[in-house]
């Protein structure tokens, strides 16, 4: 689903620098664990 967005953004001339993901347990950054 990431390489959709990131994909999508750059046809529009954006950078995805993140994809964070929120849940009630917490929260995890895929920037952080070095997977984009």
């Amino acid at each position: 689903m990431t390489k959709v967005i990131i994909d999508a953004a750059k046809a529009l001339d954006i950078t995805v620098h993140d994809h964070v993901v929120i849940s009630r347990d917490g929260h995890v950054s895929l920037k952080g664990l070095k997977l984009i």
